[in-house]
């Protein structure tokens, strides 16, 4: 019989007095997620207060999910889910692919009317997954961002195509 051991652990970071990133779970690198994290918030919503919960689970199907928690207007507290077990290149692609919807709530170009999707103020939600044009974005910016954080987090040049995520 297989023994299956869960931790949970939930951690705090501030970042610079304007955010914070708990996360908590199984099967993921604490010094990865703070540092993907942090470093996306810093270089591209370093002007709000966040506070974003990263929670590392069994997800049925799916390899992440960004949701805001509480109010739709302006948010501006999120969590993230995560499938737990990644290989370090799944996870830093899969959590800056999130990152990049939680950027678009912060923005406003995503929302959420009556449970359906918006895109600039357009409802999308009878569109596609593939063709949703926050998932267009967030796919082609998961590559950018993962060769730029390697770059710059870790002074490892990378080429993109080693950057996508190939399911």
């Amino acid at each position: 019989s297989k023994t299956v051991v869960y931790f949970f652990i939930l951690m705090d970071t501030t970042l610079g007095n304007k955010s914070r990133i708990g996360h908590s779970g199984y099967g993921y690198s604490k010094r990865r997620c703070e540092s993907v994290t942090t470093w996306f918030i810093d270089k591209f919503l370093p002007n709000h207060h966040l506070t974003i919960e990263i929670t590392h689970h069994g997800i049925d199907g799916d390899w992440g999910y960004c949701d805001w928690v509480g109010s739709s207007y302006k948010p501006r507290t999120f969590e993230i889910e995560l499938r737990p077990n990644m290989t370090a290149r799944q996870y830093i692609i899969t959590l800056l692919h999130e990152l990049v919807h939680l950027r678009q709530f912060v923005k406003g170009t995503l929302k959420t009317k009556s449970g359906r999707f918006h895109w600039n103020n357009e409802n999308i939600s009878h569109l596609d997954y593939e063709s949703q044009p926050h998932e267009i974005e967030a796919l082609e910016q998961e590559a950018i961002l993962t060769q730029m954080y390697l770059k710059e987090k870790h002074d490892v040049t990378v080429p993109l195509e080693a950057c996508t995520f190939n399911l």
